[in-house]
């Protein structure tokens, strides 16, 4: 077999440090002048290597800043109702829940004008973080109405889907759910369970579930923006 070119020799160097997370996602790679350096090339050399990397969607590139790892992402169907857990054990990734906090609380006067409530009615609090592949991906604080769930039992929301609980327990069937999709950049304390810098933009995910026309569940997720991607398929049917 011929030679590779200098630029494929050094791709597929780069390609081997970002498989085995010696370059990990969202990471910076060395600048040109010191691969230049480190490899013995020429300038050019590096940059048909990174270009043929972002050309593959392995890395990206912040003019100024430098080249860095692009993370692999996981997709979104919005065409119909859906939970990470159910879409995500269907694609056969393996995806798990962690409490965080459990909680019961009066509405505060800005959740309740939002629920369209009443004050003194009691709400479940419940945040958990979501992650898939050990990668952190959705932190989630559900708000669920005492008088259609009287008592949630945390113990059993650790080993299996909030939505499974709840149908099994109370019954509950979702007839509809509106979103709502915001983009963020997240605070200190959501940096750090998700693992990602402060420049890494997120994004909030407002659920209103409602069963018979009545709100049973109201869900305030921020979701990774660089691990997670939502999509839509639109049909113009006439």
């Amino acid at each position: 077999m011929p030679n590779l070119p200098l630029y494929q020799e050094l791709h597929d160097h780069i390609l081997q440090y970002i498989n085995s997370h010696e370059y990990p996602e969202n990471g910076l790679l060395p600048s040109e002048r010191d691969m230049c350096q480190m490899y013995k090339v020429s300038r050019s050399t590096v940059r048909q290597a990174l270009t043929l990397l972002e050309e593959e969607h392995m890395v990206y590139t912040i003019h100024g800043i430098g080249t860095f790892v692009k993370p692999k992402v996981f997709e979104q169907s919005l065409s119909q109702f859906y939970t990470f857990t159910d879409d995500l054990k269907n694609k056969n990734i393996s995806f798990h829940s962690q409490v965080l906090s459990y909680e019961m609380i009066p509405l505060s006067r800005s959740l309740a004008l939002k629920l369209r409530a009443d004050r003194r009615e009691t709400y479940h609090k419940l945040v958990r973080l979501c992650s898939a592949r050990d990668y952190p991906l959705v932190i989630e604080t559900a708000y669920l109405p005492k008088n259609r769930f009287v008592h949630i039992d945390v113990d059993i929301v650790k080993k299996q889907p909030l939505y499974d609980y709840l149908s099994a327990k109370y019954g509950l069937k979702v007839d509809r759910a509106t979103e709502t999709f915001i983009p963020i950049l997240p605070d200190s304390e959501q940096c750090e369970l998700l693992k990602i810098s402060p420049r890494i933009p997120c994004i909030l995910l407002e659920r209103f579930s409602y069963e018979e026309d009545c709100l049973v569940e109201y869900t305030s997720s921020v979701v990774r923006g660089d691990k997670y991607v939502f999509k839509i398929e639109l049909n113009n049917e006439k």
